[in-house]
């Protein structure tokens, strides 16, 4: 089935661009994609004096020099003049490219060809520092950067996972079942929503979600049936017998724990926009990954039979699979924390809101090229060419559609606009440069400002020039004209946006997932519980992140520069992902707590014992999930370093300090209020 729906499902149809955004700058940008300035794509190579400032005969040279070089390469227009900067010190060659504008494949595919020559210029110029930078540059070179880095990830990743598994399994063939269905859960959620994007359009991100979710969550259903599956077989149960009983059991678990994941991820959808197909990504490889656990996975463990402990290892093998002793560590831990609750409980909450404090000054952004590798020679060039020409860099636009006819009109009140530009302090440049459509209908005027796109006072440059700038434009402008900011407005827009979104996806998160666990297990204080605990270890999460990617003192140890800001999109996403995953060790901790209840223990000692036999399962999974986050750290995008950190840390703390510690200490707390339901609950659970 799996195989058939990925080749049913075809290619991924996403999308990018004017899809993600929203307001205003949704508005310029629709303007913007209809309108043709006549002008081509270009990339600029940037030369700069090593010591000293460039002569007017070096920069004659040069620009000779470079027209030699460049002018006879396969896509290449024109070579234009150079443009020395106002310290002297650096020249700027235009190349515009013969591609159509919106042709990325071509204009990256001339920017690679462009790079060997770069390099043999630089090479004949041992005195100058020459670099090459642009779209198509910077496109290719930090494409390969991010390909290289998931190549490393992925050869790093399946090993670690699969030497985790082996230690908590004892025999290669059982570590292998696992892995093998969250890689038939995410084949088959991929080639699923390769089937949808035929008819909705998929962002280009929800691959990289569908494949972290997939793995994560189907290798921790297959290892908690399967631990549970050996562990009464060591007691001596039939095959299908043990089969049955992790069924009822550790299945049960999965089933609970999958739904509170799909209503976590279903969170997206409340948030709308460009979550919307991450959202559906997320659900489907959920859905499919539990599905599997309850069909796929009893069908192969009753195949195999106790073929699954072939290739056990020396030692680790013969003690895996029996039951965690109550007098183990965990055992230890969890008794002394159900004799004293209460201060348990203080202490791991005050630890908890102590990590948690700094996400209180969290601040968020869609960083530019400030957040990129900036070893990679595109990006260096980028950053040598706006400290030398300021315009070049993070600029706002404002963008007029008119009526055909009124260009001249548009023009003058653009120009007019200037003056008032430059008097809110907030843009730089010696004039006013205003690019008009060949049709007449759509003009843009240039602000460049002297921020960076991920710092906090570009979105006050931009509100300063709705609020000062656009109505100088709109007092002179015909009758049916619209006025929308682009540029740097667009990214300080829709981050806005997504902070906008955080509330109202986790309130309607912790909500359901109180529903789920009113009916899951019929204590009103145990849901309240799990919605509170959870809170506690996403804050924390939040909260390292803060502290790390806001500030300097962790740059040299993760090997960072810090923006000052957190990427606008990942405290929505890392709220569903851990708020998720974090449920998968909460239900299975609960549901063995249960379990010994149910058996006749009292509620304190079901504590010590549900914890006790859930350790080895939960430690196991949540080794899994913080090696592979962890992975992510070494990346090097800014972005999915922070995502890579906050994800491990979190996954640690909450397997740590929440499931070994709080939720004991609030379980024993709780005593048989954990365990008692109100009458008028149904008894579905």
């Amino acid at each position: 089935m799996a195989v058939g729906v990925v080749l049913l499902g075809g290619g991924l149809h996403t999308s990018t661009g004017a899809g993600q955004l929203v307001g205003d700058s949704r508005k310029a940008s629709k303007l913007l994609e209809g309108a043709d300035f006549g002008e081509k794509p270009a990339e600029h190579v940037v030369i700069s004096a090593r010591r000293g400032t460039l002569s007017d005969g070096q920069v004659a040279r040069i620009g000779q020099e470079m027209k030699d070089a460049f002018g006879g390469v396969e896509g290449v227009a024109a070579v234009g003049r150079p443009v020395v900067s106002a310290d002297a010190r650096t020249a700027l060659v235009p190349i515009d490219l013969a591609a159509g504008k919106n042709d990325d494949e071509a204009i990256e595919a001339t920017a690679k060809r462009l790079f060997p020559v770069t390099d043999r210029v630089a090479a004949a110029h041992p005195d100058l520092e020459v670099g090459q930078t642009g779209e198509g540059s910077l496109n290719a070179g930090v494409g390969e950067q991010i390909e290289s880095d998931f190549r490393k990830a992925e050869l790093i990743s399946l090993p670690v996972t699969l030497a985790i598994l082996l230690l908590a399994f004892g025999s290669v063939v059982a570590a292998f079942v696992p892995v093998l269905l969250g890689v038939a859960a995410v084949g088959t959620a991929l080639g699923l929503t390769a089937l949808i994007s035929r008819w909705y359009e998929v962002d280009q991100n929800t691959q990289s979600i569908v494949l972290l979710i997939g793995l994560a969550v189907g290798v921790d259903y297959a290892l908690f049936v399967i631990r549970r599956s050996r562990q009464e077989r060591a007691h001596g149960l039939a095959v299908r017998d043990t089969i049955r009983v992790a069924g009822l059991t550790a299945g049960r678990a999965v089933i609970i724990s999958g739904i509170t994941v799909v209503v976590s991820m279903a969170g997206m959808l409340v948030a709308g926009g460009l979550y919307t197909s991450l959202a559906i990504g997320a659900m489907i490889v959920v859905a499919i990954a539990v599905i599997a656990s309850a069909t796929v996975l009893p069908a192969l463990l009753s195949l195999l039979g106790d073929r699954i402990e072939w290739l056990r290892l020396p030692l680790i093998g013969r003690r895996v699979g029996r039951e965690a002793s109550v007098d183990g560590p965990w055992g230890r831990l969890a008794g002394a924390v159900s004799r004293r609750p209460l201060i348990w409980t203080l202490a791991a909450t005050a630890l908890l809101i102590a990590l948690a404090v700094p996400a209180a000054g969290m601040h968020t952004s869609l960083p530019g090229v400030e957040s990129l590798p900036q070893d990679l020679p595109p990006v260096k060039a980028t950053t040598t060419m706006v400290e030398a020409f300021p315009q070049q860099g993070s600029s706002i636009e404002v963008v007029v559609g008119a009526p055909a006819g009124s260009a001249a009109q548009v023009r003058t009140a653009l120009r007019e606009a200037w003056p008032v530009a430059v008097g809110t302090g907030e843009v730089v440049g010696d004039e006013a440069v205003v690019r008009t459509s060949l049709d007449g209908t759509v003009s843009v005027l240039d602000l460049p400002i002297r921020y960076d796109d991920s710092d906090e006072r570009a979105a006050l440059a931009v509100e300063e020039v709705r609020d000062t700038v656009v109505p100088a434009v709109q007092r002179s402008l015909p009758e049916g004209s619209q006025v929308h900011l682009a540029g740097v407005a667009m990214g300080t827009e829709l981050s806005a946006w997504m902070d906008s979104r955080l509330l109202p996806v986790v309130g309607f998160v912790l909500v359901l997932t109180f529903v789920v666990m009113v009916l899951s297990f019929g204590s009103l204080w145990l849901a309240l519980a799990t919605v509170l605990l959870n809170l506690l270890s996403v804050g924390a999460g939040y909260g390292v992140i803060t502290s790390i990617f806001q500030n300097t003192w962790a740059e040299g140890l993760l090997d960072f520069t810090s923006i000052g800001s957190i990427a606008s999109w990942l405290p929505l996403l890392m709220f569903v992902i851990l708020f998720g995953l974090s449920m998968d060790y909460h239900v299975f901790v609960v549901s063995r707590v249960r379990e010994a209840w149910q058996g006749g223990a009292s509620a304190r000692d079901a504590v010590r014992i549900g914890v006790a036999r859930s350790a080895g399962t939960v430690t196991s999974a949540a080794a899994v999930m913080v090696a592979v986050f962890a992975i992510f750290a070494t990346m090097s995008v800014l972005e999915m370093k922070q995502l890579g950190v906050g994800l491990a840390t979190a996954v640690f703390i909450d397997a740590t300090v929440v499931r070994g510690i709080l939720l004991p200490a609030v379980l024993a707390t709780l005593g048989e209020r954990a365990h008692r339901k109100p009458r008028w609950v149904p008894t579905i659970h």
